[in-house]
């Protein structure tokens, strides 16, 4: 996949979106068991993350480093914007 500087808005939104349903969906089956919701959501959301670096074809570990990749980028814009609006308050 390409550096974090030369993708677009979307891919990080998309990113970030998926991060975050895979994070709520985990809990979600730590906390009430595995459940057909949670576990459709967790499949959607590898899918979502999988699918840009899928299109991109480099090979199966880029594949693999690319889905790795892009859910660690998805959290840190999640970790980003808490801390932004944190900031934002006592700024």
């Amino acid at each position: 996949m390409k550096n974090g500087e030369d993708q677009s808005t979307k891919i990080k939104a998309l990113n970030a979106i998926c991060a975050s349903v895979l994070l709520c969906s985990l809990v979600y089956m730590l906390v009430a068991g595995v459940k057909m919701v949670a576990l459709s959501a967790m499949v959607a959301s590898l899918a979502g993350a999988a699918t840009p670096v899928m299109m991109a074809g480099e090979g199966v570990f880029a594949i693999l480093s690319g889905i790795l990749e892009a859910l660690f980028e998805g959290v840190m814009v999640i970790i980003e914007g808490i801390a932004d609006f944190i900031s934002g308050l006592f700024g």
